[in-house]
């Protein structure tokens, strides 16, 4: 009797533990894991379960043929007591398509049902890096650009030099032909007088 004892509350201890770690929102990893793909999946009913009650309404954006992620990928993780974050790079595409990388960050927040992804500050993340990336390759383009105008400016430049000391010499030789030159002949017999 006393070995059931001994057995019974291992074996509730090893349920509660292996019961606790199968749950989707037990880790904010394992949340955001299940977010996205559910996403990805079109389950929104799944993502709504996923999501903080407050920010359900946002996933009709992540529900949109235009901008529906087809992949994703987990980064770096920040994680709090209350609160945790997720790097994440979405795909446009499947794997081993080429495809558009959008950055951001999965903000997840503890609740009292588990880790839940707060999907307004999600996307919002989603935003302001793909606005932060689109204006990186905006200046790198302008960047780029700015050092081809200036090469062709100096390019420019130069032929102008060129062509400018090209067109002094044609004048010298022209000018020339027009007033050769006069030959200086000196005073034989004269002197100069002396003020």
């Amino acid at each position: 009797m006393k070995k059931h004892f001994i057995i019974l509350p291992f074996l509730f201890l090893l349920f509660l533990l292996t019961g606790c770690g199968s749950e989707p929102t037990a880790s904010p990893k394992s949340a955001a894991k299940a977010f996205w793909q559910a996403v990805i999946d079109k389950d929104m009913e799944q993502a709504k379960s996923l999501a903080t009650w407050e920010t359900v309404d946002y996933l009709k954006y992540l529900n949109n043929s235009k901008i529906h992620p087809e992949r994703f990928n987990l980064g770096e993780e920040m994680i709090g007591e209350k609160t945790a974050e997720i790097g994440v790079i979405l795909h446009s595409k499947s794997q081993g398509q080429e495809s558009i990388r959008i950055p951001g960050r999965t903000v997840l927040v503890k609740t009292e049902h588990g880790w839940r992804v707060d999907v307004k500050k999600s996307l919002g993340s989603v935003i302001k890096h793909t606005v932060n990336n689109v204006f990186d390759q905006l200046n790198n383009m302008m960047q780029k650009g700015i050092k081809e105008l200036d090469k062709t400016f100096s390019d420019s430049m130069e032929d102008i030099s060129k062509g400018l000391e090209e067109g002094a010499k044609e004048l010298q030789r022209e000018l020339d032909k027009a007033m050769p030159e006069i030959p200086i002949q000196k005073n034989q017999g004269t002197k100069a007088q002396e003020i």
